[in-house]
């Protein structure tokens, strides 16, 4: 008899998985899938339903994500813990029973490498990390999980704009580097604006503590010990400097309900901001940016409304066409 190598169970294990999410397995094995699930539980209420289509989808979400590196996308309620279980179940299930072969946990673990998330430029994106963690990304970010992410700590590294809410764990701190700064928290709700086209990082609390640290010559020095409710942080990139707070911090998560702030803005970082919020190229010339800043917020209202505020707050010419905005 031929063993079949780690790799190969490992590639025919996902194999089936996929094939049994776009239903293309033989009826036995869905048949054996399905009552297997079904018989998780001892009562109807401790499983989501295969039969119910919307918790089947779920499901299927998960347990494709489990396959992809154990990061969930969550809906716009947030992700519902209970389906990561059962999508777990499921792959053990059929690693174990159905397959008839192990799957290698010490395989994973010898694999382990750093992973990188991505919201596409056009569309938020909202994940479940693996500690219970939910994030959402703002458009054009990236979010990198270390290789050792849960075990003594929780780093990520984040470039671009992300809205926080970390799970409580106060044995295994939860750290975002983001540019020169590091943000570490044991479990709190923040935003932290990091777009590297942004003149300045900022830092918004609006749930428990957070210590924000600033890397110098390799070594962290702590700049805010006890960042709590209420409080911004806004570190200047070109001089070092860095300014703390008691500011309205729910603005700072305004992109988060599609809405639109712009805080202390030079012109050139406003350009940057209406080409991610309305998805278009911004022309204009950088050298007449005379570093003035500007702060307001808008509600969703239309954009020739927007640019006509601009044009008044700026006394500059904004103007919004269907591919463009353009500022004289």
């Amino acid at each position: 008899m031929v063993m079949m190598s780690d790799k190969n169970k490992e590639k025919e294990l996902k194999a089936a998985l996929r094939n049994y999410l776009k239903e293309e397995t033989d009826v036995a094995l869905r048949n054996a899938v399905d009552s297997w699930y079904h018989s998780i539980g001892s009562t109807a209420e401790e499983a989501p339903l295969l039969s119910d289509p919307d918790s089947k989808a779920e499901l299927a979400e998960n347990i494709r994500f489990y396959l992809a590196g154990q990061i969930h996308p969550a809906k716009k309620s947030w992700f519902n813990p209970t389906y990561l279980k059962y999508a777990a179940a499921v792959l053990l299930m059929l690693s174990t029973g159905v397959l008839g072969y192990t799957y290698l946990s010490q395989q994973r673990q010898a694999s382990k490498k750093e992973i990188a998330l991505f919201s596409d430029l056009h569309k938020q994106k909202e994940l479940l990390l693996p500690d219970g963690s939910k994030v959402l990304l703002n458009v054009g970010t990236e979010l990198i999980l270390s290789k050792d992410f849960g075990e003594s700590q929780r780093r990520v590294s984040l470039r671009g704009e992300a809205f926080f809410e970390v799970a409580k764990d106060k044995n295994r701190p939860f750290i975002i580097q983001s540019g020169d700064l590091s943000t570490r928290v044991l479990g709190t709700s923040f935003n932290i604006n990091a777009y590297p086209d942004m003149d300045k990082i900022k830092i918004a609390v609006l749930t428990g503590k957070v210590m924000v640290a600033k890397n110098i010559a390799g070594r962290e020095k702590t700049i805010a010990p006890g960042m709590t409710k209420g409080s911004t942080l806004s570190f200047y990139k070109a001089t070092g400097k860095t300014e703390l707070k008691t500011e309205d911090t729910a603005l700072f998560s305004f992109w988060k309900d599609n809405k639109l702030y712009i805080d202390n803005s030079t012109i050139s970082e406003i350009a940057s901001q209406l080409e991610r919020y309305y998805h278009l190229k911004v022309v204009f010339n950088t050298k007449t940016d005379r570093g003035l800043r500007y702060t307001i917020k808008f509600n969703k209202e239309p954009a020739n409304r927007v640019m006509e505020i601009l044009s008044i707050l700026t006394k500059r010419k904004f103007s919004y066409q269907t591919n463009q905005i353009t500022i004289k």
